[in-house]
């Protein structure tokens, strides 16, 4: 191989390799969040999936599995996905629907960089404060 094919070929897996890496100024990593649980669901397990986007809002992916239906533990008909940020009150950011083999997951973005996220039984899916059992929760922080 000629040195000039070996440069180019250098130069090419280099490139390569750097966005194979997800190389690139300013990228963000995925990261994942543990859910802590309530005993009233002891096989029941969540994370919480956090990106940082180019528009420099917050993906938030959460994702919840082994969990009964809320009207089979709780006196509920929805579970509720709840961001608080870390000076503020809680926002309700949708319904968390579970599935026949009791998964579910909600996905949304948000300003904020440090928050709460909270999923708590509710009757109505349009409740403005968390008022029933809460079910999971992990504190996030995206990194700058």
């Amino acid at each position: 191989m000629r040195a000039e094919e070996f440069k180019r070929w250098s130069v090419g897996g280099a490139l390569i390799g750097a966005l194979a890496l997800g190389g690139g100024v300013g990228c963000s990593h995925e990261q994942t969040w543990t859910m802590a649980t309530t005993d009233k669901l002891p096989a029941a397990t969540g994370k919480v999936k956090v990106k940082e986007e180019k528009d420099g809002n917050t993906r938030v992916k959460v994702e919840v599995a082994h969990v009964a239906q809320p009207d089979d533990v709780f006196n509920a008909n929805n579970y509720v996905v709840w961001l608080k940020p870390r000076s503020g009150i809680a926002q309700n950011v949708g319904v968390l629907s579970i599935d026949k083999k009791l998964n579910g997951s909600l996905e949304t973005k948000t300003p904020f960089k440090e928050f709460t996220v909270i999923v708590t039984a509710e009757r109505s899916p349009n409740v403005t404060m968390p008022a029933g059992q809460s079910i999971m929760d992990t504190q996030v922080v995206v990194p700058s």
